[in-house]
């Protein structure tokens, strides 16, 4: 005899169960805030310090990944609407909300007019890892909107995923000195990476 769901509707056991549950899920406590995995902070250490240099009161994340950046902004104590997290990868948001509850994540493509709306309301863009792995950062830096700072990792070596590299701060000027008023570049090492740090203005 196969089963007939309309014996579970019209029992009221059955009701009374499903009520039952449903409250008790209700009343359970939030779940727990899911770390990220784990990550060398050094990077994004050394980029708030810029970013504090600046006077920078707020920033887009574009490119945020699993929200490495925000670790140190909770670090920090700083307050989540200073922020905004932008990624093209749903996998990585998803991962990064988990991670860290009350902060803004948004899911898209840097172009997409909908998440420019969004961004172009922060006073400073960062973008570590994000230029040397875009096919086209000219056309992304070049719709950029002008007089606000934005602040980039270059790889000064040939490195895995990247699409190009800059062994110093001449071969960054040639790039992107027709597009930025580079402002400047410093620099960031460790066991793992070997990157310029760079600040530039859109003209």
């Amino acid at each position: 005899m196969g089963f007939n769901p309309n014996q579970l509707l019209n029992n009221p056991a059955s009701l009374l169960s499903i009520r039952s549950q449903a409250i008790a899920a209700q009343s359970q406590e939030p779940a727990a805030p899911v770390p990220p995995p784990p990550y060398d902070k050094g990077l994004y250490r050394d980029a708030y310090s810029r970013l504090g240099l600046l006077r920078i009161d707020n920033v887009a994340d574009l490119g945020c990944g699993v929200g490495n950046f925000t670790g140190v902004m909770t670090e920090k104590k700083q307050r989540p609407e200073v922020y905004l997290g932008v990624d093209s990868s749903h996998a990585n948001v998803k991962v990064a909300k988990a991670a860290y509850p009350g902060w803004n994540f948004i899911y898209g493509d840097f172009n997409s007019p909908q998440v420019r709306q969004e961004y172009e309301r922060y006073d400073a863009y960062l973008l570590l890892g994000v230029l040397d792995v875009i096919e086209d950062d000219l056309g992304f830096l070049e719709s950029a909107p002008s007089g606000k700072p934005i602040l980039f990792s270059a790889p000064r070596a040939p490195k895995e995923g990247s699409l190009r590299h800059f062994p110093d701060m001449y071969a960054i000027r040639e790039r992107y000195s027709g597009l930025l008023s580079v402002k400047t570049v410093g620099r960031f090492r460790s066991a793992e990476a070997d990157y310029s740090m760079v600040v530039g203005v859109r003209w």
